[in-house]
């Protein structure tokens, strides 16, 4: 996968910034894992992660996005694989190896791992989570979809 190798060759700000974003995220989902989604205001995620909370606002449009926060990471490399395939290479065979890929790899978006069924317990547990992770299903169709019709053959 080139997202993982091109973060090395990012400039010393860009890395700073996803150092950041990730911090906030990491803080973020050990508070939600703890106490639970709903009871984690983002003021109390800000002082946590050392910053405010206007920072948490800058790389996170909604609180929900600070515990999904891959959904745009996911939509990008799957909608990237379908477009970028090779000629001959079907939709569901680009996207199965990625899939491959990403178990390899053991990137989040890889499959389950340890820490899956507390994830999937505050998903759970939060009917703002819930009504997000619908968005995002449909976020990632309508991605998928635009990929399939730029590809058309």
């Amino acid at each position: 996968m080139r997202e993982s190798k091109d973060a090395a060759e990012l400039p010393l700000r860009e890395r700073k910034k996803r150092a950041t974003r990730q911090r906030i995220s990491n803080v973020a989902s050990a508070l939600f894992r703890e106490r639970g989604f709903d009871q984690v205001s983002v003021a109390e995620v800000a002082r946590a992660a050392e910053v405010s909370t206007m920072t948490v606002f800058n790389y996170f449009p909604r609180k929900e996005d600070l515990f999904l926060d891959r959904i745009p990471e996911a939509v990008a490399i799957f909608s990237a694989a379908v477009r970028d395939r090779a000629p001959g290479e079907t939709p569901l065979a680009a996207l199965r190896r990625l899939a491959l890929e990403l178990l390899d790899q053991r990137h989040p978006l890889g499959g389950p791992d340890s820490g899956f069924p507390d994830f999937w317990e505050v998903v759970a547990d939060s009917p703002a989570l819930r009504a997000r992770g619908r968005e995002a299903l449909e976020e990632m169709e309508n991605a998928l979809a635009a990929a399939l019709t730029e590809t058309a053959r």
